[in-house]
């Protein structure tokens, strides 16, 4: 029983400090250091913890910054998935918690389009992560137009992911356009390109 409840101390100090790891990067981006300059030793710092501790758990930050990512794919996949996969939910629904999802992670998914522009993984990650989402849409255009070329299909499915995730991206990152108005100017392009079937 002691040797049990010692691997459960254990186990909950590791998640303990490698959330806190987490939590300090988003801390230090959140200030607006770029993550580029972001150093394993301000990040260990503001975590309370030493460079080991962080090895420990990361290999390096680009492993880091994967994770953040993963997260974040994990959070817009939940608000995403059951609208693309068979329309389950409203549209204007699915794409507020798309928002939430980022709004919530924007410190990282500005880290990760920074990363991605000099670091080869992460911008791998990052094509991705809009792949993961173009397939399931372009399928289900596919089922609302079966007539449409899947060339088409598929374009059409690269231009709403990426031009989604860009319009929120860059509106949280500016604040400049009103959230209301630009929900309301991605849902009229979304259900443009999904006509229902006849």
């Amino acid at each position: 029983m002691a040797v049990l409840s010692r691997r459960a101390r254990d186990a909950e100090a590791r998640r303990a400090s490698r959330e806190a790891l987490i939590a300090a990067t988003l801390e230090l981006l959140a200030e607006g250091s770029a993550f580029a300059d972001l150093s394993i030793e301000q990040i260990v710092r503001r975590a309370g913890l030493s460079r080991p501790t962080f090895y420990a758990h990361f290999r390096d930050k680009r492993a880091l910054i994967l994770e953040l990512g993963q997260t974040l794919l994990d959070a817009v996949a939940v608000a995403a998935d059951p609208w693309l996969a068979d329309g389950t939910g409203s549209l204007r629904t699915t794409l507020t918690g798309v928002l939430v999802a980022f709004r919530e992670h924007r410190h990282a998914t500005a880290a990760i389009v920074e990363a991605a522009t000099y670091d080869d993984d992460v911008a791998a990650f990052w094509r991705a992560f809009h792949e993961r989402f173009m397939v399931t849409a372009a399928a289900r255009i596919r089922v609302e137009d079966p007539e449409l070329d899947p060339l088409r299909a598929e374009a059409r499915a690269f231009a709403l992911v990426w031009m989604t995730e860009r319009a929120i991206t860059e509106h949280l990152a500016s604040g400049t356009i009103d959230e209301t108005a630009l929900l309301e100017e991605l849902v009229g392009f979304w259900e443009h390109a999904l006509p229902p079937a006849a």
